[in-house]
């Protein structure tokens, strides 16, 4: 009986310690295979997974009777070829059975994935599998509405990858069931914040602000983690998902065979175009053989006309390398379908801007809260004849101001509509207008009879806009000057309504080339002797936009002396000569006063001269102004007096620092709706350019820094024009030129052609 007892507890000491043995190698798998590499936060969860089979369908099963719909949220794996911002594709094949087991329900939803970087702030970090970590691309999700399929009792998923470098795809499958809530407001209050925030990521849209219909949906359902059925070790101790909140779902989803996200599609009518902020080379690679795009290359300035763009083959299957190009617009066409991915040589990442914008139709109405004295700014698209309907409300609902206006359908030959299958569409052209709202106005609402994509932007009458000018490319500030932007975007207040509706579409925009305007117009240069009594003269470079028709020179333009053509005009006025010396010394003479001999003596000496006498002459003879730093100079206008715009050039001599240059405006203004749109003040920070050579004709100092000119419109929503006031930051050289439609008679040889 004794050496009975001992061998029993032998055998529950031998029991226990394998168990501890057991337990304790589990929990160091986990600990050793579960840990993130990057550092932990608070908001950051983790998710059991499934990996999905291309082999064998993963099957779940619901209850149809407490089942509204399911949600499969999918993470895809990649393999170490995968660049980030490149997509990769795969599919999930669904099948819903009944009881029975009979097919109710057998399609196929397509994903394109992406790589998240580490960077973002809703990331999915990692997922850990046998102690490493793998890639992991941004989560995609589909839902199937189960109330359609009251039969549905089962789902099968099977995984159909589409491209090699797809390691694998995970999968997790929640169930929108019910939950009982007799006050769903003050009971979503009470709630842990951690289960509102993730209930908010999965049953709205991901917006920051909570209509109360959307807290009632929150309240009355949850979302239930169904388990695959048929599979050990559900509890998955070793493959796990780290993300962080809320679930970084990005929107690549798609119901049938897409198009690249990343790519730029292009067909007959349809183009795109690439913005160069500085020379560089363009790679490209279609996706059809033998099919080319043709691509044009604009002058950002319109100083030169446009050119047709040489590429030639690279070793990369159906890609291309372009010639140099300095800083412009390169456009983009096809005389057929075709999908092109874009990169510059230098390794630059070519982005695409994307507008949010809400259809308004004959069903359904836009509508936005507006701030007390907010200026508007209705952009919308439409490709038939429509007619616009704009109404203002106030705090109680009334009705304040109506306008209604016809909108001409065009389709819009660079812009697209991106599609929920990611196939683009043609969409309107922008047409933009703009309405100063009374102080009472608290609400907007915009109706059309017809299709008609709107988009709402505002801001406050007194808000100042600042922008940053320069003709190259500026990849730091050295101050703590910031770009503000004029408008900013507004989120309409049926956003969720108009979203289940499918009336919120992303519409890829990309920048047309400047339109031609050959209409001619004359500049006149202010006299400022009275206001700014020290003034200087400046030869200046300022060729004619390509387009525009030549115009007889004036004695003010100067040309490249030709020491083989010298000879000017005696009987006429044009005969003067402006040299530049070695040192800064810059001069000017008068050919009749000067003697063979001297001529000569000028040519050796000189580092470069100009005539006004002959051939080609960009160079304008000027009249600088000395505008003292944060002295403030005020130009008056009667009613009689109405430019087409004022032209701000600037310069300064002593060092190439930037200059902020502010603008105020006074003016009575237009009510009601407008196609122009005048801001009252506005600041900008200017850098000099190296494109615009300039320098003083004084025999001391010629040293002069240009600076990109700033062109004030005075638009057509100015009833009256009181005055306009100017100040700077840096004492500068300044010229301001009035443009009119009509030539001044007298003429004045500081008068400046551009």
């Amino acid at each position: 009986m004794y050496l009975i007892k001992r061998l029993l507890a032998i055998l529950a000491i031998t029991i226990a310690l394998v168990a501890l043995f057991y337990f304790s190698r589990n929990i160091m798998v986990w600990i050793n295979s579960a840990e993130p590499i990057d550092a932990r936060t608070s908001q950051e969860t983790r998710s059991n997974v499934q990996w999905l089979s291309s082999q064998k369908p993963l099957q779940f099963t619901f209850s149809n009777q407490r089942t509204h719909s399911l949600r499969i949220l999918s993470n895809a794996v990649f393999d170490q070829s995968v660049v980030l911002d490149q997509p990769v594709n795969y599919a999930i094949k669904y099948v819903l059975y009944d009881q029975e087991g009979d097919v109710i329900l057998d399609k196929v939803y397509h994903h394109a994935s992406k790589l998240v970087t580490n960077s973002q702030e809703q990331q999915v970090k990692q997922i850990i599998e046998n102690k490493q970590s793998l890639n992991v691309a941004s989560g995609q999700s589909f839902y199937l509405p189960i109330k359609d399929y009251p039969n549905a009792a089962s789902l099968d998923l099977t995984l159909i990858p589409e491209q090699t470098n797809l390691q694998g795809v995970v999968v997790r499958v929640h169930a929108k069931t019910p939950e009982q809530s007799i006050d769903p407001l003050n009971s979503w209050l009470k709630r842990p914040l951690e289960r509102r925030r993730r209930a908010t990521d999965y049953l709205t849209m991901g917006e920051n602000t909570l209509t109360d219909g959307e807290i009632r949906n929150a309240m009355a359902f949850w979302w239930q983690k169904i388990a695959p059925q048929g599979i050990p070790d559900i509890d998955f101790k070793s493959d796990i998902l780290y993300e962080s909140l809320p679930y970084n779902v990005v929107t690549y989803d798609f119901s049938e065979q897409q198009h690249d996200l990343g790519s730029y599609f292009t067909k007959p009518g349809l183009c795109a175009s690439i913005r160069l902020e500085e020379t560089d080379s363009l790679i490209f690679k279609t996706d059809k053989q033998g099919l080319l795009p043709s691509l044009i290359w604009y002058d950002k300035l319109q100083f030169s006309p446009p050119l047709p763009v040489n590429f030639s083959a690279i070793d990369e299957a159906n890609s291309y390398q372009t010639e140099p190009l300095n800083p412009g617009l390169v456009t983009i066409c096809s005389e057929d379908n075709l999908l092109t991915q874009w990169r510059t040589l230098s390794g630059n990442a070519i982005l695409t801007s994307y507008s949010g914008s809400y259809l308004a139709n004959s069903q359904s109405s836009v509508s936005f809260d507006i701030e007390s004295q907010s200026h508007l700014n209705i952009e919308v698209r439409a490709l038939e004849t429509s007619q616009l309907n704009v109404t203002l409300f106030d705090e109680s609902n009334e009705q304040i101001e109506s306008y209604s206006v016809t909108l001409k359908g065009q389709a819009s030959e660079f812009d697209r509509l991106i599609a929920e299958n990611t196939q683009r569409q043609d969409v309107g052209m922008l047409v933009t207008y703009y309405l100063r709202s009374p102080k009472n106005a608290r609400r907007v609402e915009v109706k059309a009879d017809k299709d008609v994509y709107v988009r709402l932007k505002s801001r406050f009458a007194d808000f100042n806009y600042q922008r940053t000018l320069t003709h190259g490319l500026v990849t730091e500030s050295t101050t703590n000057f910031h770009d503000i932007a004029a408008w900013y975007e507004q989120r309409a207040n049926n956003h969720y309504e108009l979203t289940l509706m499918g009336h919120f579409s992303n519409i890829r925009t990309f920048t047309p080339p400047a339109e031609l305007d050959p209409q001619v117009t004359y500049y006149q240069s202010r006299e400022l002797f009275d206001q700014l009594p020290i003034s200087n003269v400046a030869l200046t470079l300022s060729p004619n936009k390509y387009y525009l028709p030549k115009q007889p020179a004036q004695v003010f333009n100067y040309g490249i002396y030709n020491k083989n053509n010298y000879t000017p005009y005696i009987n006429s006025e044009d005969n003067s000569l402006i040299y530049r010396l070695k040192g800064n010394s810059a001069k000017e003479a008068n050919m009749a006063d000067l003697s063979v001999s001297q001529l000569q003596q000028i040519q050796d000496s000189s580092r470069s001269m100009y005539q006004n006498w002959y051939g080609n002459r960009p160079w304008v003879k000027q009249r600088l102004y000395q505008l003292n730093k944060k002295t403030p100079l005020t130009l008056r206008f009667d009613k009689y007096q109405r430019p087409i715009s004022l032209v701000f050039k600037v310069a300064k001599s002593n060092n190439k620092a930037p200059v902020e240059l502010s603008v105020k405006q006074r003016a009575k203004y237009k009510s009601g709706l407008t196609s122009e749109y005048s801001i009252k003040k506005q600041k900008y920070q200017l850098y000099p350019s190296e494109l615009i050579n300039a320098f003083l004709i004084h025999p001391k100092n010629s040293r002069l820094n240009s600076y990109p000119s700033v062109t004030h419109l005075v638009s057509s929503d100015i009833d009256t024009l009181h005055s306009i006031t100017i100040e700077s930051s840096e004492t500068i050289w300044l010229s301001i030129l009035d443009e009119y439609p009509a030539q001044e008679q007298k003429v004045r040889w500081w008068n400046n052609e551009n």
